[in-house]
């Protein structure tokens, strides 16, 4: 290239406007207000980020100032609204999955289960390949067994143990599993097998302390106090700063008045066959006036607990009932009759007024336990 070309090529270049080489006051703004994000409180911040956004309405950098907003946000409704505007109203925007996941775990502290179940799907729909994809499947999961959808849930989680092969991940989702095994049939013998698997699988994962506290729970549960003692003793040495270590002092410290001993607790194959295939214990007792056998009229199965509650709210002058969990789903037990003709009134007045058909069944304990026989 000739000295005549080089000198053209300097002359254009010197000629071009300084605004394109110049950093835009647009751009000079949005980096105040990033910096300021991490500097002013709340209540400035937002006067900035509206001005920001009244300022600049067709910016690139609005769904970034309305994802801060969101953040520096502390009340909790609000912050969802903010983070509902920038996941489904800029779905093309870079952190919008952020956006969605931040709801997703706002709507789980709250406890609404049906929005959670909406939004974490969609995460799962639009992400699931992404970075947060696991967490929406495991929030997805959650809302699930929170609704009672034990079979969903279950597939679910099956779905991330074929997905992942990282340690968090399966540990998250075994346990998931197991708390589905527990809802579904109780303390039964395939839960405590689980919660041995991951308690001696996975014993450098986060969730170990959760899943040591469930295998206390259970022992509490089946009074065998000494393994209980013992497996929340561990959580409080190994663990002290975890939340379960909180919830297993409480627990130490009633478990005290019984004078446990430091036991070993893993469950063993023998103790894991001794335990029941199923074992439901009723949601309530059912309250027996006899000693020995009596009637009552069964009603169900309902495959959520939240519609057998519906019908009892219009069982108001009818005889007490309680509502039971069998591995079949709930029912609802009512009446405590002494022989066959009263709980047959019953169970024709039931007929008659609200359509509902209930089934005669016999009641009877034996050695504290309480055994339901249908007609």
């Amino acid at each position: 290239m000739g000295k005549k070309s080089i000198s053209l090529i300097l002359l254009l270049y010197i000629s071009l406007p300084l605004t394109l080489f110049a950093i835009s006051d647009q751009e000079k703004d949005f980096k105040i207000l990033t910096s300021d994000f991490h500097k002013i409180e709340e209540e400035a911040f937002e006067k900035k980020a509206f001005a920001f956004i009244k300022k600049y309405p067709s910016s690139n950098y609005i769904p970034d100032a309305k994802l801060m907003l969101a953040l520096k946000t502390s009340d909790c409704e609000l912050a969802a609204e903010r983070y509902r505007y920038v996941a489904y109203q800029f779905p093309s925007y870079k952190d919008s999955d952020l956006a969605l996941l931040r709801l997703c775990q706002i709507l789980d502290l709250q406890s609404k289960w049906k929005e959670l179940e909406i939004h974490s799907k969609n995460g799962i729909k639009k992400y699931s390949s992404g970075r947060y994809g696991i967490n929406f499947y495991l929030m997805h999961i959650q809302s699930l067994i929170m609704m009672e959808d034990y079979g969903n849930a279950k597939k679910e989680a099956l779905h991330i143990t074929e997905l992942s092969h990282d340690i968090e991940t399966l540990s998250r989702a075994l346990l998931l599993l197991s708390e589905i095994e527990r809802k579904t049939y109780g303390n039964s013998r395939a839960y405590v097998y689980s919660l041995r698997e991951i308690i001696t699988g996975f014993d450098k994962s986060q969730i170990y302390p959760s899943a040591l506290f469930c295998l206390a729970s259970f022992y509490e549960g089946v009074r065998e106090f000494d393994k209980s003692y013992s497996a929340y003793s561990d959580i409080v040495k190994l663990f002290p700063e975890s939340p379960e270590a909180d919830l297993s002092l409480q627990k130490i410290e009633r478990l005290k008045l019984k004078n446990p001993k430091i036991v070993s607790y893993l469950p063993s194959d023998e103790s894991i066959k001794k335990t029941s295939v199923i074992d439901i214990k009723p949601e309530q007792q059912i309250d027996e006036e006899n000693e020995g056998n009596f009637f009552a009229i069964s009603i169900g199965p309902f495959n959520k607990k939240k519609d057998s509650e519906s019908i009892t709210r219009i069982l108001k002058n009818y005889p007490t009932h309680n509502i039971i969990q069998t591995a079949t789903g709930y029912y609802i037990i009512m009446g405590n009759f002494t022989d066959t003709d009263g709980a047959m009134n019953t169970k024709i007045r039931l007929a008659q007024e609200h359509g509902i058909n209930g089934t005669l069944v016999k009641i009877s304990k034996n050695n504290g336990k309480t055994y339901i026989y249908g007609d």
